[in-house]
């Protein structure tokens, strides 16, 4: 199976979030694996913000499909609208805040994979 679609990628609920995992390594109950990148989606009701954190192994890419609101990245804050793409390096502690009254949604990369506590 190289394909997946969203009713078949595993969900998990997460502090202020929504996760559905489409590929990840072999922990994770995705349908499709891989041994260098964890992708899925994320979705942040509205009016709400992430858990500032950090990684201290993986990179992370998000890009936003839907919805507005703000990123925190090592203490610099910017602008998050749909067809915005973000970096969170290695070590940078951040965090995703919703400020509009829909849900944002974004697609999230890690390199290597990330197994979400596993």
């Amino acid at each position: 199976m190289y394909t997946v679609k969203y009713d078949q990628a595993e969900l998990l609920q997460l502090p202020k979030r929504h996760v559905r995992c489409y590929i990840g390594a072999e922990k994770m109950d995705t349908p499709v694996k891989s041994d260098r990148i964890t992708m899925g989606m994320t979705e942040v009701p509205a009016d709400t913000e992430m858990l500032p954190h950090t990684h201290d192994v993986e990179e992370e890419i998000i890009y936003v499909i839907e919805g507005t609101g703000e990123v925190t990245i090592g203490g610099v804050t910017e602008t998050l609208e749909p067809l915005t793409a973000v970096i969170f390096p290695v070590g940078l502690e951040h965090q995703v805040k919703n400020t509009g009254d829909i849900p944002m949604k974004f697609v999230f990369m890690f390199s290597p994979v990330f197994n979400f506590g596993r």
